[in-house]
């Protein structure tokens, strides 16, 4: 029995305050990731009742939305890191310049991009998914002409939040997310199911809903109550020394990720040859590991604030202090995972498709991934703190080649040429958190990622 009370017991913290901080901030962490979470999985679980076709378009839509999406949610990381560093430096000026820096740069950034991809939307989706059914490609054109206009929205979203995470406040986002859920779910029901808009209702209601959340986050953040104000400090100028520690950030992290999710793409190429079924699998099997591993990605958010304040603090005793506590909780959250994840798998399954077919084969790809969950943290978890000290070199050379070699090259020999299928994608991704793994683990045991702490002030 103690035993048993033992693996189940959360490690606990010599440093009370960093205790009562991570007590505080984790369930409205929690509460807003849920619910971002849910915006995605509630076009899927609605498109999954109109047909396979339409779950099969709209998730491949999905994974190139989440390739642009997740990039600026990384790249956002950069000025994200700063807020929390002059948190802890106790430096109220250089948080607002540090914001306000950040959102100017890449709404500018997520414009451009957005026109260009908007401009090339259909030959890009005939390059990457020709070989697809008619209908699932007609369902895929008409989910990525509307979603695609909700990029730049996605990009306020993610820069507004995390300013104000990283400044230790909680409940802006997570209301914040609640309102946008909220709003898709209505919308979704009524454009998708009433009205039988189909998938074009999807697009209508998530863009809708992240576009209400990208207003009501410009005007918290230019309240003058709010925790993270900058009215009076937005200006159409870019200042070069906060722009330039705000981007030695926010491009590594943001071109790690658009790799790593650019990598899925080539993986959602290798499925869309497998056959409507697999296809639909893989989602439900992706949709599955999201809702499951939502207390985990709650924990890996906390990090950037916490250690990125203590880092701004200049001590690198406290860094790795903070950073090693958070790591044990992450690890044990992980382990705890595996539990909760063999017991919900199957009545979730129900939630995202109704065909037999595809409910086993998801659940098979699910268990896989379910099996290699101890390594999650150190795969992903590892680099937040890495971030939070701005040592990102290391996360964006070992993530994208562990990317491409590993999971790509892993997929297409295991998937492909093994005849392995989905289950063959889904056991590469675990093997390139093994990887991943393997290189980020030593270098957290040493100092290298701690050198720029206590080296220079942080943006002014």
């Amino acid at each position: 029995m103690g035993k048993l009370k033992d693996f189940f017991r959360m490690p606990v913290s010599d440093d009370q305050a960093l205790m009562e901080q991570q007590k505080k901030l984790y369930p409205a962490v929690f509460i807003e990731q849920t619910s971002a979470m849910l915006l995605g999985l509630v076009n899927v679980a609605v498109t999954g009742t109109i047909s396979s076709a339409a779950l099969a378009g709209v998730g491949q839509v999905n994974t190139i939305n989440n390739v642009i999406v997740y990039f600026f949610s990384n790249y956002a990381m950069g000025g994200n890191v700063m807020v929390a560093q002059n948190v802890g430096a106790g430096n109220p000026e250089g948080v607002k310049k540090s914001a306000s820096q950040s959102l100017l740069l890449g709404m500018l950034f997520s414009l451009l991009l957005t026109t260009g991809i908007f401009i090339f939307r259909v030959p890009m989706l005939y390059a990457l998914y020709g070989g697809v059914d008619a209908d699932v490609m007609r369902y895929s054109i008409e989910y990525f002409s509307i979603s695609l206009l909700a990029t730049p929205l996605w990009f306020i979203y993610y820069q507004c939040v995390g300013c104000f995470r990283s400044a230790g406040d909680t409940k802006t986002p997570m209301k914040v997310s609640m309102l946008m859920n909220c709003v898709n779910i209505v919308l979704s029901i009524l454009f998708v199911i009433v009205l039988d808009l189909g998938p074009k209702g999807a697009g209508y209601s998530m863009v809708t809903a992240v576009g209400t959340a990208a207003l009501v986050c410009l005007f918290k953040i230019f309240n003058p109550a709010s925790r993270v104000c900058i009215r009076g400090e937005f200006r159409l100028r870019l200042e070069k020394n906060i722009v330039s520690k705000t981007l030695s950030v926010g491009i590594p992290a943001g071109l790690e990720n658009l790799m790593f999710n650019g990598g899925k793409v080539i993986l959602q190429v290798f499925l869309s040859n497998m056959g409507t079924t697999v296809i639909s699998a893989y989602q439900v099997a992706n949709s599955l590991i999201s809702v499951t591993q939502l207390p985990l990605i709650s924990y890996s958010a906390l990090v950037i604030t916490l250690v990125g304040q203590s880092a701004g603090t200049g001590s690198k005793t406290r860094v790795r202090a903070t950073a090693e506590h958070m790591m044990r909780t992450g690890r044990k959250l992980s382990r705890l995972s595996m539990i909760y994840k063999v017991l919900l798998c199957y009545p979730l399954a129900f939630c995202f498709s109704r065909d037999p077919a595809v409910i086993r084969t998801a659940l098979g790809m699910f268990l896989i991934e379910t099996a290699f969950m101890p390594f999650w943290a150190d795969s992903f978890m590892l680099p937040n703190c890495f971030r939070s000290t701005r040592d990102v070199r290391i996360t964006l050379v070992a993530g994208s080649i562990t990317m491409w070699t590993v999971r790509v090259g892993g997929a297409w020999l295991l998937g492909v040429k093994l005849g392995m299928q989905g289950y063959g994608i889904m056991l590469a991704m675990c093997l390139d958190w093994i990887a991943r793994s393997s290189v980020f683990t030593p270098r957290f045991r040493g100092d290298k990622w701690l050198a720029k702490v206590g080296a220079e002030a942080p943006a002014k």
